[in-house]
């Protein structure tokens, strides 16, 4: 059975590692735990006492990416800035972390394969984008903003930092921004969410 992010060890860690050069080079299809176990520098019947087969290890890799987004946007949370500041980390720890050539990379491959395999998407989604919006939801029902319906709220506000920007890195359109510009489109996402919702 997979480790679950509470108990990672150093093997963990070296299998994960050895897994995300892997999966990030060849795909998922074309990767083998057979690399995965030379690249960790570990045995292979230690990759299978954590990982019970390649589906489950691609999933701990994304569960891995997605947790150190996730982390830093509650660091953010927890400085108790005002709404804006705080805003302003969020979304730009999320712009950083999703315009990374490792994340994109990770995405093209998840899109790649998900008509073969729709879990790896729904994989992606439940370790990453749904413990994000829950986290920014939380945040902003604590605020004195004016919030109906704070995961709706979420979606507007991580819809808007990700801007066509995302999907133009993702296709290879055109290069990741700059850290001017990713202060530029947050900078403007987080003032029409706060145009938006000001309370009365």
């Amino acid at each position: 059975m997979a480790s679950s992010p509470d108990d990672v060890n150093p093997k963990v860690e070296r299998i994960l590692a050895g897994a995300r050069a892997i999966f990030f080079k060849h795909g998922f299809g074309a990767a083998t735990t057979d690399m995965v176990q030379q690249a960790a520098g570990v045995s292979k019947s230690t990759v299978y006492s954590y990982f019970p087969s390649k589906d489950a290890l691609f999933v701990a890799t994304v569960r891995a990416e997605c947790e150190k987004l996730v982390k830093a946007v509650h660091a953010e949370r927890s400085k108790a800035h005002t709404v804006r500041e705080t805003l302003m980390g969020m979304g730009t720890h999320l712009l950083e972390t999703i315009l990374e050539p490792s994340t994109l990379a990770l995405m093209r491959i998840t899109i790649a394969e998900a008509p073969r395999f729709p879990h790896l998407g729904r994989a992606i989604r439940e370790a990453g984008a749904l413990p994000m919006r829950r986290e920014l939801a939380e945040y902003l029902a604590e605020t004195d903003l004016r919030i109906g319906d704070p995961v709706k709220a979420a979606l507007h506000f991580i819809g808007m930092a990700l801007h066509d920007v995302h999907m133009e890195c993702l296709l290879c359109m055109r290069p990741p921004p700059d850290a001017e510009e990713i202060k530029a489109i947050v900078e403007d996402a987080v003032d029409a969410f706060l145009r938006a919702h000001a309370s009365s």
